[in-house]
């Protein structure tokens, strides 16, 4: 049983689930077309949960069909004994170290997908049915306690110290953007990317998969220069694995620094060029960051890339610096800035959510948490220093 990604000739990405005999299993095929409004990599993260599910029903001898539209139900035994147990396990074959149990939030995740599509299987069998039918209720109860079984089972994560600054402090930053800048007279056009990549990343907060999204074109250098990030087709020629993408929302960004253009400009007229004369296939890109090859660079690349600051400068670098630490770094930063401007607390959300792209403002309380922490301690100092008149 196994995942396979087919490329179809429109440049869209789909996985597929196949059996032990390499033939499409039909069911949870159907589910993942039913949700084709999300990435790819979602899709096929979807699939791998599935197919934990599917080696359950084969070593248990279980048919879906039977257990859930025969009126044979799962018992809460056959649920919370055994097909929670196989789901908290790690079933990773490629590495030497097998772990015995998956981390909280990845066997959460397994959970929601499999709950999702056995209640997307139930409910399609009752949109079958008349809303007269004697079996209507029988149905629409069974999935209700479905549901509340898988539920139960959830875990919840271990605590985390949202008092915790995941992005760099000042002076990291600084020793950051110091120790990545190209040497005067350097005329390595490798250089001159990096030092554009992380620049994009920290000032803008861009995520790895969007700044490698970003062709030449979206980035206008002028009167009134801007960055844009917008949601696009899938590429047909572009065959990097995992494809980047951007998953959330599309927005303009003012580049309002002068000398930020002026470099972003030098980099697409001259070092981009460079790169993009060593392209020897017969595509011409137009994405803005090319590798040596002058090719489209790759997400696995970026993450290389940091990895090598990290152990090259580990005396000076901290050891979380990663592209997420960047867009941490950013939001935190924002957060600041727009407190210490007096815009209200919604508004600031909305002002982050925005700037980072997400549609969720719930997801900007750990930045406004931060800084409401900074701010309340900085007058409990002060508060104290009134008592012992220090």
């Amino acid at each position: 049983m196994d995942v396979e990604v087919i490329l179809h000739n429109s440049g869209e990405l789909l996985p597929i689930l196949l059996d032990d005999d390499g033939m499409p299993i039909p069911l949870p095929n159907e589910f993942v077309l039913s949700k084709r409004n999300v990435s790819s990599n979602t899709l096929i993260r979807n699939l791998r949960e599935i197919k934990l599910l599917y080696e359950w029903f084969h070593i248990h001898n279980i048919d879906i069909y039977e257990r859930l539209i025969q009126k044979k139900p799962f018992t809460e035994a056959e649920i919370i004994g055994s097909l929670v147990e196989f789901l908290r396990r790690d079933h990773e074959k490629r590495h030497k170290t097998i772990k015995i149990a998956v981390k909280p939030d990845t066997f959460n995740q397994r959970l929601i997908t499999i709950k999702q599509f056995l209640n997307w299987y139930i409910e399609m069998y009752i949109g079958t049915l008349s809303f007269t039918s004697n079996n209507y209720q029988y149905y629409v109860t069974y999935k209700t306690r479905l549901t509340s079984l898988l539920d139960r089972c959830f875990i919840n994560s271990p605590p985390s110290n949202k008092s915790l600054n995941k992005g760099l402090t000042n002076q990291e930053k600084s020793e950051l953007l110091r120790l990545i800048k190209p040497k005067l007279g350097s005329d390595n056009p490798i250089e001159h990317r990096n030092y554009i990549i992380v620049m994009l990343m920290i000032t803008f907060g861009l995520r790895s998969g969007e700044l490698l999204s970003l062709r030449v074109e979206d980035l206008q250098i002028g009167g009134i220069s801007s960055i844009t990030v917008k949601r696009r087709a899938p590429d047909v020629n572009d065959m990097r694995r995992p494809r980047p993408q951007i998953k959330r929302n599309g927005r303009v960004l003012e580049i309002t620094d002068r000398n930020l253009a002026i470099e972003i400009d030098l980099f697409i007229t001259k070092w981009r060029e460079m790169l993009d004369q060593q392209n020897q296939t017969n595509i011409e890109w137009d994405y803005l960051i090319l590798n040596e090859s002058g090719t489209p660079l790759s997400l696995p690349s970026i993450t290389q890339y940091f990895q090598i600051l990290r152990k090259k400068h580990y005396q000076s670098l901290p050891s979380t610096l990663s592209p997420k630490a960047l867009r941490h770094t950013f939001s935190s930063s924002m957060e600041r800035l727009l407190r210490e401007a007096g815009v209200e607390e919604d508004n600031r959300k909305k002002a982050l959510a925005y700037l980072r792209g997400d549609s969720s403002l719930s997801s900007q309380d750990v930045y406004t948490f931060k800084e409401t922490e900074l701010e309340a301690n900085k007058y409990l100092g002060q508060y104290q220093r009134e008592i012992f008149g220090i």
